[in-house]
């Protein structure tokens, strides 16, 4: 199995912008490894501080785009975050329960 195993491809409901002041609509997330909850755990911070600087790594982009999100955004992000702590046969069903607009991707 190559890495990452799994990738979604996040539509938002309210583009922002990335770095370059390109309109960015959708986010593609890779699944964790063990590796990145360690790393994020050093850092200083609150937890949801840490919680965003690990999305933010996750889906390859700097924590200061991210803090453009709207909470509803964010929220999809955090939610594929709890779907990726989950078995691969099982995600199918937790997404389907929670109403995702994730789809997998495949990033090369």
């Amino acid at each position: 199995m190559s890495y990452p195993a799994e990738t979604r491809l996040i539509t938002l409901y309210t583009p922002i912008a990335d770095m370059n002041d390109n309109p960015l609509a959708t986010l593609v997330m890779r699944e964790p490894k063990v590796f990145d909850r360690l790393k994020f755990s050093y850092i200083s911070g609150s937890e949801e501080e840490k919680d965003l600087a690990m999305i933010a790594d996750l889906c390859d982009q700097p924590v200061e785009v991210l803090k453009n999100l709207t909470i509803a955004d964010y929220k999809q992000l955090e939610d594929q975050f709890v779907v990726f702590m989950v078995p691969p046969a099982k995600r199918a069903a937790i997404r389907e329960k929670m109403g995702s607009r994730s789809e997998t991707s495949s990033v090369e």
